[in-house]
């Protein structure tokens, strides 16, 4: 559990551990630019799968942040329900039908 932060001019991630209260905001190692925190859920691609990395970015972009989106949410009896998670997309095709699918759902910041 933890947050990782994420380069993808280098398509790199780091692990920050566990402590929630010492998560900080880092600059990448090697290019010295700003990286993305995302939770553990995000595993990040291999550093040579160009393609999954730019889905990873889309999403990322679009305020998916690989916290949990799930499949339908609804009410009954003035109770929120959630149903299953949503698999977050490797392919450029799926993830744009996914910002699409649960807009809603995404991290507006």
């Amino acid at each position: 559990m933890g947050y990782k932060n994420v380069c993808f001019d280098c398509r790199k991630a780091f692990n920050q551990g566990t402590d929630l209260k010492n998560i900080r905001e880092s600059k990448c190692p090697e290019c010295g630019i700003l990286m993305t925190q995302v939770t553990h859920r995000f595993r990040p691609p291999k550093q040579n799968e160009i393609k999954k990395w730019n889905v990873a970015k889309f999403l990322m972009e679009k305020g998916f942040l690989y916290e949990h989106v799930y499949k339908r949410i609804y009410q009954v009896r003035g109770l929120t329900v959630l149903e299953n998670y949503a698999t977050y997309p490797e392919n450029m095709r799926d993830a744009k039908e996914f910002v699409e699918k649960y807009k809603e759902q995404a991290v507006n910041e």
